[in-house]
């Protein structure tokens, strides 16, 4: 079943001096249970898509369907109540605590939800449900918006960079905790993130989008298994290493070189390049040693991602 589905999204902003497309003639779908990534740097779209979905924003064109029922977003408000929300930037009451936040959000949209389970999220994150918003830090309120996003049995979780102002352990933690959710509930998640390699571990599916343009949706092993491949090779001398980088370099100059040291050198190259490149590092020797080791792995999401955006700027986020 598709719990999610978007189909040819429209959304541009006016200025003075242009008009900027946020949004331009995406689609796509999440299935039930699915773990789907949204990809982009600030400017791609990703935030004005979501705002879209949850009907925060007027003059948006396109049919969005919701648990198999079309809706309009700036007219249908029932829906929202089978959807936990993380915004990309939190507006809380800053004298509440974030168990008043919880009670009073609960009332507003008639949703129960367990004190229990909150509290014991609000101790794995490591956050104090008893202080005022106002006293919090950035990643304290963030928490804060874990936990409404996460108080009632939501059907569809839509997380807009959850983990922006957390510490590594806590982020690796959030991420235990709604694997758990999921577990329990069977609820759909899709995240937006820029923490790529936690992305790469905890989706199913990513779709990247581009200056408005959703430009990939692949499964990820399928995105790295057609992506570019990382070659890691150890020379016996610096002087071998060298003479690979000129042979590199001229041979295959679309290979982007990662890092580099006296012996070691990483670098990405196409698929259609590997057969080549792998007869000649294997039979060829360098300043007369063959090579001393060699790695061969799928590239990262980070690197395919970084591919996609290696000549783009984007302004302002969408």
């Amino acid at each position: 079943m598709e719990v999610i589905q978007v189909n040819n999204l429209v959304k541009y902003y006016k200025t003075k001096k242009k008009v900027v497309k946020a949004v331009d003639d995406i689609s796509f779908s999440i299935l039930k249970g699915e773990r789907f990534g949204f990809l982009g740097p600030n400017g791609a779209g990703k935030t004005t898509t979501i705002r879209a979905i949850l009907g925060l924003l007027r003059g948006v064109k396109g049919e969005i369907t919701i648990l198999g029922e079309k809706i309009n977003p700036n007219k249908d408000t029932v829906y929202r109540n089978h959807i936990g929300y993380i915004p990309g930037e939190l507006g809380l009451e800053p004298e509440f605590n974030a168990i008043q936040i919880c009670k009073y959000l609960s009332e507003l949209y008639d949703i129960s939800f367990n004190l229990d389970e909150i509290k014991n999220i609000a101790k794995r994150l490591k956050l104090d449900v008893n202080r005022p918003i106002q006293e919090l830090s950035k990643g304290n309120k963030q928490k804060v918006g874990i936990l409404t996003a996460l108080m009632g049995d939501f059907d569809i979780l839509i997380l807009d960079e959850p983990t922006a102002g957390l510490d590594p352990l806590i982020q690796s933690e959030f991420f235990e905790i709604i694997k758990e959710r999921q577990e329990k509930t069977s609820c759909t998640v899709f995240i937006c993130s820029h923490l790529l390699s936690e992305v790469e571990k905890f989706c199913n599916r990513v779709a990247i989008i581009r200056n408005g343009k959703i430009v990939e949706i692949s499964k990820i092993s399928e995105l790295k298994e057609k992506g570019l491949k990382s070659f890691q090779l150890e020379f016996t001398s610096n002087a071998g290493l060298m003479e690979f980088v000129q042979y590199l370099e001229s041979q295959f100059p679309s290979a982007s070189v990662k890092s580099q040291s006296v012996n070691r050198i990483e670098f990405l190259i196409t698929p259609e390049n590997k057969r080549n490149l792998l007869h000649d590092i294997s039979e060829m020797q360098w300043a007369g040693e063959y090579i001393k080791d060699f790695n061969i792995n799928n590239s990262s999401l980070e690197d395919i991602f970084m591919k996609y955006y290696e000549i783009d700027n984007p302004e302002e986020e969408r």
